[in-house]
């Protein structure tokens, strides 16, 4: 990721940005992303001076902001996608399906655990 400019975290917010079939909020992709809201606000930050991403009002709230992808973003995105997926590929090596569930069930419950 680093030799296009880019980091992981980046990478992962393109990626939910990109994949949602509306425009989402900073509070929800922080949730999506699992970072703290100021963690993520100065990701956002960033990425907007960088061109990648825009904030836009939202009509029924003032208070929200939606994060949108710019021609920038989309493009950002394209060309990590194929780092993105071998890094994925390179994970997931020699990993069924049914591993992949158990993993990720026990991440869900262990997260769930520290929620409480």
């Amino acid at each position: 990721m680093e030799k296009q400019g880019s980091t992981r975290i980046q990478w992962i917010a393109l990626y939910f940005l990109a994949n949602s079939d509306q425009l989402m909020s900073q509070k929800e992709l922080a949730v999506l992303m699992n970072v703290q809201d100021s963690s993520l606000a100065r990701l956002v930050d960033r990425m907007e001076r960088d061109g990648l991403i825009k904030r836009v009002e939202n009509p029924k709230d003032r208070r929200i902001k939606f994060l949108e992808l710019t021609e920038a973003g989309y493009h950002k995105m394209e060309e990590l996608m194929p780092e993105g997926q071998y890094f994925s590929d390179l994970l997931l090596e020699n990993i069924t399906e049914e591993e992949l569930s158990t993993f990720q069930n026990v991440i869900h419950k262990m997260l769930n655990n520290i929620k409480r």
